[in-house]
């Protein structure tokens, strides 16, 4: 039997097309997911209202970064009209995080803003008082 047959040259090539197809698909689905993610990161970041979210954070303290973190914003429906559906999953797994994550941070400075001031303040207030305590 020779190498160089025309029935092993078909093998080969037969063998290459069967084991090449997957490697294909996954080249194609790794740049659905790195597209979809970086549409959506970029969605994300700007559709956050980050003065809500830093006003939660201020009035609500610790409820309202609570609630920053276990609200999940729903991404736009106009965004995923004509894409697979790897697309839309990738795409609504990453703004789900991207946008949790953006709100969490925003109310936790807000709370923390928020209870520094409060903080302030009280010792402002105990303060005055007892400097008025101490003139009569």
């Amino acid at each position: 039997m020779k190498i160089s047959s025309p029935f092993h040259v078909l093998v080969f090539c037969m063998a290459f097309l069967v084991f090449s197809m997957p490697l294909v698909t996954l080249a194609q689905q790794g740049s659905v997911h790195a597209e979809a993610i970086a549409a959506a990161e970029a969605d994300a970041d700007a559709n956050v209202n980050r003065p809500l979210w830093f006003a939660v954070g201020c009035l609500f303290t610790g409820i309202g970064t609570i609630g920053a973190y276990v609200i999940e914003p729903s991404p736009p429906a106009s965004r995923l009209i004509g894409k697979s559906p790897e697309y839309v999953t990738f795409y609504s797994e990453a703004y789900k995080a991207k946008a949790t994550d953006i709100q969490g941070r925003t109310a936790l400075t807000g709370c923390l803003i928020g209870g520094a001031v409060s903080a302030v303040s009280y010792i402002f207030l105990v303060s005055a008082v007892l400097a008025a305590e101490s003139t009569y």
